[in-house]
């Protein structure tokens, strides 16, 4: 009788420890979280002077969604993500993803204008363009502020623009970007002496636009009725500072603080053309 219940007693505890071996091994699965990574910084529901207007649903249920980390965090498996627009709740991009544990992908959303819609792009795109040359620069310009250029076929004129040594503003043309395209996936890299002087400058340099109509050779001009120009990038400002000199840029209209000679006018209200870098490798 009594090794009969010791025995029941160590079926029991076996049992038991079974039991519990397999619900821990069932709850540490259920929270293996896993941080999924989505950039918005490139999207106009993002930057656009009224705050951040996309936030993000998964499997359905908003998420939360830190928008300057970056990261969403889930329960490794597939899941559906979907983003949406603030003001009235279409979802404007969404992804299925099987989240596997140690991930570190990021996913790069893109929309120039509140009007385009939102894309995924790969950011290691430029990962295997090859470097510029020695001294140049290889740039890939896209024109979403057709609104503000009535240019069928759009030239670039490429200025370098930096100070000497006496801290007087050295401005050079360096190139013409020609035919410009109107979107990201339709530009074409362009191979531009990048016209820094040696020494160096010993303050970082910034590579300057005017718009040109590539049929006529009419400058863009601003409301003061001279050569429109603005401030298109600057390679010393960019985190990290790109190794093989590849730029990919893209240009939109926006809405200035008041009224000057060097911006555009467009009915009652003053615009300027930014540029912004979508990639720099």
């Amino acid at each position: 009788m009594k090794a009969y219940i010791r025995n029941s007693i160590v079926i029991a505890l076996l049992s038991i420890g079974l039991y519990s071996c397999q619900k821990a091994e069932y709850v540490n699965s259920f929270l293996e979280f896993v941080d999924v990574y989505f950039d918005a910084d490139k999207t106009a529901l993002r930057n656009n002077g009224a705050g951040a207007l996309i936030a993000a649903r998964y499997n359905g249920s908003p998420i939360e969604w830190d928008i300057l980390s970056k990261n969403i965090r889930v329960v490794a498996g597939e899941g559906k993500f979907e983003f949406y627009d603030t003001r009235n709740g279409k979802v404007v991009a969404e992804k299925v993803i099987d989240v596997k544990l140690g991930s570190k992908e990021t996913y790069m959303l893109f929309q120039p204008t509140m009007d385009a819609p939102v894309s995924f792009i790969d950011p290691s795109e430029q990962d295997t363009e090859s470097p510029a040359p020695a001294g140049h620069i290889k740039v890939k310009v896209a024109n979403y502020a057709q609104d503000l250029i009535p240019f069928e076929n759009l030239d670039l004129k490429v200025f370098i623009s930096y100070f000497d040594a006496d801290f007087n503003t050295v401005v050079e043309e360096v190139g013409t970007i020609k035919n410009v395209k109107n979107s990201v996936d339709q530009a074409e890299y362009h191979i531009l002496p990048d016209g820094l002087p040696n020494p160096l400058p010993e303050y970082a340099h910034n590579y300057v636009f005017e718009f040109v109509n590539g049929s006529t050779g009419q400058p863009l001009l601003n409301y003061g009725g001279t050569n429109y120009s603005n401030m298109a990038f600057s390679p010393a400002g960019t985190d990290p500072i790109p190794a093989k000199n590849i730029f990919t840029l893209y240009m939109i209209s926006r809405e200035t603080w008041g009224e000057t000679p060097f911006f555009i006018k467009k009915g009652d209200t003053f615009y300027e053309i930014a540029t912004s870098v979508l990639f720099e490798k």
